[in-house]
């Protein structure tokens, strides 16, 4: 998590599981936690975040005037400002904020974290880190295990990032073929195949025998690596 991009959370003390983003972003990101516009305030100065998630939602406010405030302490930084579900009342629909992103409940987390991940990419590229592998997702530069750097081709890229974030587990073929090639068709996976030989031959010391990416006959791939 050393290189991973910092959240700062502003969250209520009593957020319901269901409605807390603590635990999703921490899994994902170096993740600091505020309960209070004040405080989080207070943490810019001394660990200035690179994504700023107001949740509102989770608090006895709108939130708009702690969002309104960091944005005169903080103009540079993103902010997301999480709101309550949309009422039937389109006057109460209307907000008053400063944030770059406004998102009503409910969503996914893969939502918000495609918000963050823009932010990230736009500030100079997330750098993903798992075992002796290293990608800044910008620039799709891969930094191996005695540092020789490759840039990896737009869909390499991205069937490695899913490997990077989900180290030690088998990735089926289907939500592979689903995450970077949009598709649930099975009949014919001879490109997911390819780019498993292409991503071996980037990753591996030796790509006839891997180490590391193998796979696990009927069902899919893993990243093996050491814990």
């Amino acid at each position: 998590m050393d290189n991973a991009a910092i959240v700062l959370l502003i969250e209520g003390k009593r957020a319901s599981k269901k409605h807390s983003f603590a635990e999703p972003l921490g899994r994902r990101y170096s993740l600091l936690k505020v309960t209070t516009g004040q405080k989080a305030l207070d943490i810019l100065d001394m660990t200035p975040p690179d994504v700023i998630v107001l949740n509102a939602a989770s608090m006895r406010t709108s939130g708009n005037r702690i969002c309104n405030a960091l944005r005169r302490e903080a103009k540079e930084l993103p902010i997301i400002h999480i709101l309550p579900p949309r009422s039937g009342d389109k006057a109460r629909n209307k907000v008053f904020s400063e944030a770059d992103v406004v998102l009503h409940l409910p969503f996914t987390a893969r939502k918000l974290y495609n918000r963050i991940q823009r932010f990230v990419a736009a500030r100079g590229g997330e750098i993903l880190t798992a075992g002796p592998f290293q990608i800044n997702l910008e620039s799709r530069v891969l930094t191996v295990h005695d540092g020789e750097e490759v840039r990896l081709t737009p869909k390499l890229a991205l069937l490695l990032e899913l490997f990077l974030r989900h180290p030690n587990e088998v990735l089926p073929r289907s939500y592979l073929m689903e995450k970077v090639w949009q598709t649930d068709y099975l009949g014919d996976t001879r490109t997911l195949d390819v780019h498993i030989r292409w991503l071996r031959e980037a990753l591996e010391e030796k790509p006839s025998r891997p180490t590391h990416l193998q796979t696990v006959r009927g069902k899919g791939y893993i990243l093996a690596l050491k814990a």
